[in-house]
Order: C-alpha cells, then sequence, then structure tokens
C-alpha cells in the first residue's frame, strides 16, 4: 500500500505573495457619506429596473391574453 504524498507550500513562493504583509501600507479609510451616496444609487437603479421589468412582463402578459381572447 501506498502512503500519502505530503505537500509542501513554500510561503516565499510566487503564488502566495499576496499573503505577504507590508509594512508601509496605508489604510484605506472609507468615507461613509461616499458610500451611502454610492449604496443609494444602485438602490434607485434597482428599483427602476425592476419596475421597468413588471411593466413590460405585465404588457406582454396582457398582449397575450388579448391575442388568446380574440381567436
Amino acid at each position: 500500500m501506498r502512503g500519502k504524498e505530503q505537500v509542501i507550500f513554500d510561503i516565499k513562493s510566487e503564488q502566495f505573495k499576496y499573503l505577504h504583509r507590508e509594512e508601509d501600507k496605508i489604510r484605506h479609510i472609507v468615507n461613509i457619506d461616499v458610500l451611502n451616496k454610492r449604496l443609494n444609487h444602485v438602490k434607485k437603479l434597482n428599483l427602476y429596473s425592476n419596475a421597468r421589468t413588471i411593466f413590460f412582463s405585465l404588457l406582454a402578459a396582457l398582449i397575450f391574453i388579448l391575442i388568446s381572447w380574440k381567436f
């Protein structure tokens, strides 16, 4: 029977470069006003998108019902 092979990860390898911390890295501070403005804009776009989708779905259903009712 063959034993399990052990996998060794080299932390200095190029693929694990994202794990290294840089000392001179600047902290990213989020401005809450900008964040709220972006969130409200996205909410508004989603509301309009959903309203447009519902309107066209109802319009398509109404056209289908009218065509079915005539024939």
